[in-house]
């Protein structure tokens, strides 16, 4: 599994507009819907603001995850918007937000959820993937970018059946 499999450049807005993080999400589930990412745009934005509303989905570095378990995918997706100018998620200050993933997963899939939040997180505290995705020109750099920083893991079984490359396999007198 990698993050890429669940965004799509249609799904990234570079130039996201928005006063309060209402207006945000309303945003990123309209352009949702728009390429048939999600079914009723209505009930899936009214689960993630409840979802959102119960607690807070900014997790610091200018970060949220808006997200639900829901039954209007069919399959776990992610939309991506990032921001200029700082969106206000809470009343706090250090709740402004410049990216935000809004995520939903089907109801019934939760370990899929569960690992998706975990990549984001992990991938997100890396401040040097931070600073280029707040600077990619293009949603075909941001898929590039998740393509390069979430590379898949490999099971140790996996890994003992793949063959070695002959220069790994011989060392640098190969080479020569």
């Amino acid at each position: 599994m990698q993050l890429s499999d669940f965004l799509s450049e249609k799904l990234i807005v570079l130039e996201l507009e928005a006063q309060d993080k209402t207006e945000a999400v309303r945003a990123m589930v309209t352009r949702m819907a728009r390429h048939h990412a999600i079914t009723r745009p209505e009930v899936f934005l009214d689960e993630v603001m409840a979802r959102e509303n119960l607690e807070p989905t900014c997790i610091g570095r200018g970060i949220a995850f808006p997200h639900t378990r829901t039954l209007c995918v069919n399959r776990p997706v992610i939309a991506l918007g990032r921001a200029r100018r700082s969106i206000p998620f809470t009343a706090k200050e250090s709740d402004n937000v410049q990216l935000i993933f809004v995520m939903g997963t089907p109801k019934d899939d939760s370990n899929t959820y569960l690992q998706i939040l975990a990549r984001l997180c992990r991938l997100l505290r890396q401040s040097r993937f931070r600073e280029r995705l707040l600077t990619a020109g293009t949603p075909r750099e941001v898929l590039n970018l998740f393509n390069e920083y979430d590379a898949p893991t490999v099971e140790p079984s996996e890994r003992a059946l793949r063959p070695l490359e002959p220069e790994r396999a011989l060392g640098s007198a190969m080479a020569h």
